[in-house]
């Protein structure tokens, strides 16, 4: 009796494949499923790491915080901005974008916060307001608006 090479058959029906069609099958659809969140992550991470640089508002508001002197009295020199607290836009057609950041300052005597809100007219960014909190807790109108001290909101 002749024995058949191996790995051939003779038999008149093909063999039953092995795979892994459901391994890869399964795996595809949670990457397809996983997809939209790895893509908004990757581009929160990429908007926390660049966009930030970028904003008008937050250059805006780093440039205030380097050149005021009110600013400097409170928190010193060589004043930085170390983080963003929280930040809203709204757009309304027509009437342009508005813009509320609240950001951290450090300088050499202490760390405070910068409370903006921006408005976009004819392709500048203007500010409206911009509120420092001082280390001790005081108010500061860096804008100069007249009239009482400013309340708690933006």
């Amino acid at each position: 009796m002749v024995m058949p090479a191996p790995g051939r058959t003779d038999a008149p029906y093909p063999m039953p494949r092995r795979g892994n069609g459901c391994l890869w099958g399964c795996l595809g659809l949670m990457l397809l499923l996983a997809l939209p969140a790895l893509l908004a992550g990757a581009y929160g991470a990429w908007f926390l790491h660049t966009g930030y640089r970028r904003d008008p508002v937050l250059r805006l508001a780093g440039e205030l915080a380097r050149r005021d002197g009110t600013v400097q009295s409170v928190l010193g020199r060589d004043v930085r901005i170390t983080g963003v607290e929280g930040n809203s836009f709204a757009w309304v057609t027509g009437m342009g974008g508005r813009s509320a950041y609240v950001v951290t300052l450090e300088g050499r005597k202490g760390e405070g916060r910068l409370a903006v809100t921006a408005h976009r007219d004819k392709g500048r960014t203007k500010l409206d307001r911009a509120i420092l909190t001082g280390p001790d807790g005081r108010r500061y109108d860096l804008l100069g608006h007249p009239g009482a001290p400013p309340d708690n909101t933006i």
